[in-house]
C-alpha cells in the first residue's frame, strides 16, 4: 500500500495549464494601470501565488483593491478559455483514486473559479475535498489546512503528500509538515525545487513516486 494517503494537488501548472490565458490578463490589467509588464519568462513566474500578491508589487497598495476588481472582471469576461488540462492527467487521477487514495484540491484560485475549473474539465469527480482561496482562506497555507481538515475523517493513518509546481505550494504545504513533490511541467523558476521532497517530469514518473 502506498504510504501516500491523502494526496493534495495544486491547480494550476499542476493539472491545469493555464499559463496562456492568466498571463494575458495579467498583461492586460497591469497596462490598464499603466504598468510596463515584464517579459514572458517575468509574467510566468506570476503564475501560482494569489493574483492580488502578484499585482500588489506593480501597482501599490493603493490601487490594488482596483486592480483585484479589474483582473476578476477579465476572468469572468474570458471564462477558461486558452486554458486546457496537461496531458494525462485524467489517467493519473483515475489510478490514484483506483489505488484507494483520498484526493484534495488546494489552490489559490477563487473557491468559486476552482469548482467551476475542476467541473468544466471533468476532473470534479476525483475529488473529495476541492477548496480554493477565499476571504477566510487568502493564502496557501490556510487552503492546504481547510484541504486537510475535509480530508481527515476518511484517510487512515494520513501520511499527505502536497504535488505542486511552485515554491508557494511548497512553502505552504510544510507549514503543515506535509512535503511536496514538484512536478517539472509547470511555471517554477530554476531553484524552486531544492526544497521539495522530489522533483517528477513525467506523470508515469509521479505515479511510480507515489505508487512505489
Amino acid at each position: 500500500m502506498t504510504p501516500w494517503t491523502p494526496i493534495l494537488f495544486d491547480m494550476d501548472g499542476t493539472l491545469v495549464d493555464s499559463a496562456p490565458a492568466i498571463s494575458a490578463r495579467l498583461r492586460e490589467t497591469l497596462e490598464h494601470f499603466g504598468v510596463t509588464p515584464p517579459n514572458e519568462a517575468g509574467i510566468r513566474l506570476l503564475i501560482g501565488p494569489p493574483t492580488g500578491s502578484s499585482l500588489l508589487t506593480f501597482v501599490g497598495p493603493e490601487r490594488i483593491s482596483e486592480a483585484n476588481a479589474f483582473y476578476k472582471a477579465l476572468s469572468k469576461r474570458d471564462g477558461l478559455i486558452h486554458q486546457e488540462l496537461f496531458p494525462e492527467v485524467d489517467r493519473l487521477l483515475a489510478t490514484l483514486v483506483e489505488a484507494g487514495i483520498p484526493l484534495g484540491v488546494s489552490t489559490s484560485k477563487p473557491q468559486r473559479e476552482a469548482v467551476h475549473t475542476a467541473e468544466h474539465f471533468g476532473i470534479a469527480q476525483y475529488f473529495t475535498a476541492l477548496v480554493g482561496s477565499s476571504s477566510k482562506r487568502p493564502t496557501k497555507s490556510d487552503v492546504v489546512g481547510e484541504t486537510l481538515a475535509q480530508l481527515q475523517a476518511i484517510a487512515h493513518s494520513p501520511t499527505p503528500l502536497m504535488i505542486g509546481d511552485r515554491s508557494f505550494d511548497i512553502e505552504g504545504a510544510a507549514e503543515h509538515n506535509v512535503p511536496t513533490v514538484l512536478v517539472r511541467w509547470g511555471y517554477a523558476a530554476p531553484g524552486e525545487e531544492l526544497a521539495a521532497l522530489a522533483g517528477v517530469d513525467t506523470i508515469d514518473e509521479l505515479l511510480a513516486f507515489v505508487l512505489g
